[in-house]
């Protein structure tokens, strides 16, 4: 079964919402009804849905106008309209406003199901694409962010990145030891001018500065949360977004965006991706502080890439610094030089930065993969290759990424490579990541004993995994186990 997709059935005949509730929700997706526009619109400022699947001639507010209201909010959800009063120019006109689909009444509720069907799979395939746009343009902040020198050009290309990647109609930046121009910079009409809404946002960013909880607000979620929402009486006319910046051991600020009832509202995705723009911010900032120059590419924005694929599946926390360890480990005692090292962190680091465009219920899935999953599942080798790609100081790590589930009896992907033709350091990265995976708890298993571990890389050797490795990795764990090794 596919992943449940939240649906809002809108229409006036109680009869058809219950067959369409009764069919969607056999389909695996979770259903809300709603009688006519007016409650469709209702229901759709207090939570999220993927489709709407919407009557065009309604009380209150027909499907029609539902549409315009929903292209003027711009919420993030697609529009199927189903009638039995509609023209072929009353098609159009809906299609061209911004409806997905359109279907006449009566139809047949398989039919209904396979419409709804094409436009979720479309849907699920521009939300995948709009993951890796958004590994890409966290890539461009890490790129230019390597190439300032000094606190304020970090700060301001920071503060550039956020206007083009969020939009915002305010920021607010509070590093109470770094800028020299005072301890907040604010930028934009709405804080210069509201007294109210400034004095707010400072408060919000004092809590977050010593708490370090992240924050999603609008006029929905500010009464649902702890954070005092008494100075706005009348209601919260905006869109606020908060995170910290933090270093391994400090806290060194606060960046906020504010957003007036005018634009879309921001999402919890939104806020994901602002957390690792300031953890990519907060790095170069300490390097910057530290350095004369910034490295190309330092090992905490590295971290943070892994991060960014780690934040979606909550076993493999810490799965890819652990590869990355292993990995020159297993360099060092074969006596590779300081930059085959550097490349075998940075390859354990990011190895499965691809699993960022992998659907999450495919990533967290507590049992076995079906033949299509797992297909799906292999394509991050491909991705990951696709995405680093886009960072001209990753071509000596992209092949050893793209190759690291390769085996040596060639029946590994994505090229099915064998023998010698696998790159060593592939090699390596495969090695010790079949290692990690077997010792750490995943989803749908719990780690294995060490000797399970052992007796299973000694049965690999020289089909899944290069023998003379395993038998030097092999010897490593045996000397240094228990103990040695993070589980």
């Amino acid at each position: 079964m596919t992943t449940a997709f939240h649906v809002l059935v809108v229409d006036d005949e109680p009869a058809l919402r219950e067959i369409c509730e009764e069919a969607l929700t056999g389909a695996g997706h979770a259903v809300t009804l709603a009688s006519n526009g007016q409650d469709a619109l209702g229901k759709l400022g207090a939570q999220g849905f993927d489709l709407v699947i919407s009557d065009l001639r309604m009380p209150d507010m027909n499907g029609q106008d539902l549409l315009s209201q929903i292209r003027k909010r711009q919420l993030d959800v697609d529009f199927l309209v189903m009638t039995g009063y509609g023209t072929t120019e009353t098609a159009v006109d809906i299609m061209k406003n911004g409806a997905a689909d359109y279907i006449a009444k009566p139809f047949d509720i398989k039919h209904l199901l396979l419409r709804v069907r094409s436009i979720l799979e479309q849907r699920r395939s521009r939300k995948e694409q709009e993951k890796l746009s958004a590994v890409v343009r966290m890539l461009g902040l890490s790129k230019r962010l390597g190439t300032q020198l000094n606190r304020v050009a970090v700060v301001d290309e920071f503060l550039i990145h956020l206007r083009e990647n969020f939009s915002p109609d305010a920021i607010c930046l509070l590093l109470p030891e770094m800028l020299e121009r005072g301890p907040n910079l604010m930028q934009g009409r709405l804080l210069e001018t509201n007294e109210v809404l400034r004095v707010f946002v400072i408060k919000l960013c004092n809590r977050i500065l010593q708490h370090g909880k992240s924050y999603l607000l609008d006029h929905f979620t500010l009464q649902q949360s702890s954070f005092n929402a008494a100075l706005f009486p009348g209601g919260f006319p905006y869109s606020v977004m908060a995170v910290p910046l933090d270093l391994p051991q400090k806290r060194i600020g606060v960046i906020t965006l504010v957003r007036d009832k005018e634009n879309p509202f921001y999402c919890e995705q939104d806020l994901q991706l602002l957390g690792v723009f300031a953890s990519h911010t907060a790095s170069a900032l300490q390097n910057a502080h530290l350095y004369s120059r910034l490295r190309t590419m330092n090992q905490d924005v590295i971290r943070s890439f892994a991060q960014a694929v780690e934040l979606k599946d909550y076993y493999t926390r810490g799965h890819s610094e652990r590869v990355a360890e292993y990995a020159c480990r297993l360099g060092r005692t074969l006596g590779l030089g300081s930059k085959e090292l550097d490349r075998l962190h940075i390859a354990g680091m990011l190895h499965d930065i691809g699993k960022i465009g992998i659907p999450d219920h495919i990533l967290n899935k507590p049992g076995a993969l079906t033949d299509d999953e797992y297909e799906n599942m292999k394509r991050h080798s491909s991705m990951g290759r696709e995405i680093l790609g886009q960072v001209g100081a990753m071509n000596d790590v992209t092949e050893i990424i793209y190759h690291h589930h390769e085996r040596m009896d060639g029946q590994g992907y994505p090229d099915g490579l064998a023998g010698d033709a696998v790159p060593f350091m592939a090699r390596i990265i495969c090695l010790v990541d079949s290692y990690e995976a077997m010792t750490s708890n995943r989803a749908y298993r719990q780690s294995l004993p060490l000797g399970k571990v052992m007796y299973a890389l000694d049965r690999g050797a020289g089909t899944q995994w290069d023998k003379e490795l395993t038998a030097t990795w092999m010897s490593i764990v045996e000397q240094e186990q228990p103990g040695f090794f993070p589980q």
